[in-house]
């Protein structure tokens, strides 16, 4: 038997889920599960001819609707598989064994991934019980021996933000040592601030997007990076010879030529979301409210966070829980979808607490 690489042997991988998820109300995983209108995806079917299925994508197509879409250079993009491809290229391009990279923690799990696929000294500031996050810390842990900075704002899990001005401290300190720093904006639309404006006075700032989110084309896997032209091209070079395939290409330009789908989409989000958040009041259900499309619901402890999560599952609801790290443990995560879509999940939680008396004291 041939071994792979020890830091890949080492690598603890969860895999995809075996449940077909068609038949659950889907609030396990952040994607945007208020759906399109029939009318959208007959218009997209039709665009789906023989030639489209049978020869390579046409990937510069979007590139120039991305171009317009954003206000900025072709030269200043990278397309990818989700923004998971284009961080993947990142670390590819500019991380080697023993370069520093720093984080926050908890955040999205594809930086420790890739941290330990490209054998990097992962340095973690971590966040307080109280979901607060010392940016100074952050500041103090860039050096110049430090290659990357890795940030997600809104970050994930935790759906918190780091202000504009402590942000701007961050992206100063990684310039001035010399580092590449990541901004995530995966949850752009969310929380509508963006750092794109920057990109040409920070040399070093790579800004991330993803169309699963807000735009709701999680299938697709549709990302994209946007930094300077140098920083591109050398993206470009460790990119797969089509960097997406010919359905993202269609999903993505026909969103960006449809901003009203996202405005609805935002809309019904919202309208979602304040009906979940008034119900949780009324329940005396404990939460943390986010700036993402998620909100953080407090239980007793892990275990029963755990038990809530296998309760509502048996309901058709997914939600997540099971985290492993504080300030999570014990609290469950759930998708905001639209208000009849949190009508359902409101009742499962109500049945599955009044089921049993003593549940979720600790929360209320």
């Amino acid at each position: 038997m041939i071994s792979p690489k020890p830091n890949i042997a080492r690598l603890n991988r969860h895999e995809n889920t075996a449940l077909d998820r068609a038949d659950y109300l889907r609030l396990d995983k952040n994607e945007n599960i208020i759906g399109f209108d029939k009318e959208i995806i007959d218009e997209v079917l039709s665009e789906v001819g023989s030639h489209m299925i049978s020869a390579y994508p046409m990937v510069y197509k979007l590139y120039e609707k991305a171009s317009r879409w954003l206000g900025v250079k072709k030269d200043c993009i990278y397309v990818s598989s989700g923004s998971d491809g284009a961080i993947k290229s990142i670390f590819e391009a500019y991380v080697g064994k023993d370069d520093e990279v720093v984080t926050i923690h908890p955040t999205y799990a594809m930086y420790y991934v890739y941290s330990d696929m490209f054998e990097a000294d992962l340095k973690k500031v971590r966040f307080n019980d109280d979901f607060s996050l010392p940016s100074g810390d952050i500041v103090s842990a860039i050096s110049p021996r430090t290659k990357l900075v890795c940030m997600a704002n809104p970050n994930s899990p935790t759906g918190t933000i780091i202000e504009q001005d402590e942000l701007l401290k961050i992206i100063d300190a990684a310039d001035r040592n010399e580092t590449l720093i990541l901004l995530d904006e995966a949850y752009y639309g969310y929380y509508p601030v963006t750092y794109l404006k920057y990109i040409e006075g920070f040399k070093h700032l790579i800004v991330t997007r993803s169309f699963t989110k807000a735009y709701g084309l999680g299938s697709a896997r549709l990302g994209l990076a946007v930094s300077s032209p140098e920083i591109i091209s050398n993206l470009k070079k460790v990119r797969p010879i089509y960097e997406v395939n010919s359905f993202s290409v269609l999903l993505g330009n026909y969103v960006m030529d449809h901003p009203e789908i996202f405005e609805k989409q935002i809309a019904l989000f919202g309208e979602g979301k304040k009906y979940l958040l008034g119900e949780l009041k009324r329940m005396k259900m404990e939460f943390l409210d986010t700036h993402a499309n998620f909100i953080l619901i407090k239980t007793g402890d892990k275990l029963e966070a755990q038990f809530i999560a296998e309760e509502l599952k048996k309901r058709k609801v997914l939600v997540r829980a099971g985290f492993d790290e504080r300030p999570m443990v014990d609290y469950i995560r759930v998708n905001v979808g639209d208000k009849g879509q949190m009508k359902v999940f409101v009742e499962s939680l109500a049945d599955v607490l009044s089921s049993i008396p003593a549940l979720g004291k600790g929360s209320r």
